[in-house]
């Protein structure tokens, strides 16, 4: 799933302070993803985290999305 330019909403986080921020998704690296949030960029962890898609009740968590975008297209979730 290719999240970069999605607004999402993180549901939960290991850095408490990042919970409940809302962005839009500017880069996804292998680990973290990139929020532009009210201006300032955010670097969240994806292990440990849930995020919304914003308009949507697609909930995704950092296993569905671990790893570096190009190496998921292939992978399939069972």
């Amino acid at each position: 799933m290719n999240v970069i330019g999605q607004t999402v909403t993180v549901l939960t986080s290991t850095d408490p302070t990042k919970t409940g921020r809302t962005g839009r998704v500017l880069l996804d690296t292998a680990n973290t993803l990139v929020l532009d949030s009210e201006g300032r960029n955010i670097r969240v962890e994806k292990a440990g985290a849930a995020f919304m898609i914003l308009g949507t009740n697609v909930v995704i968590t950092g296993p569905d999305i671990a790893g570096r975008l190009q190496d998921r297209l292939g992978r399939r979730k069972p």
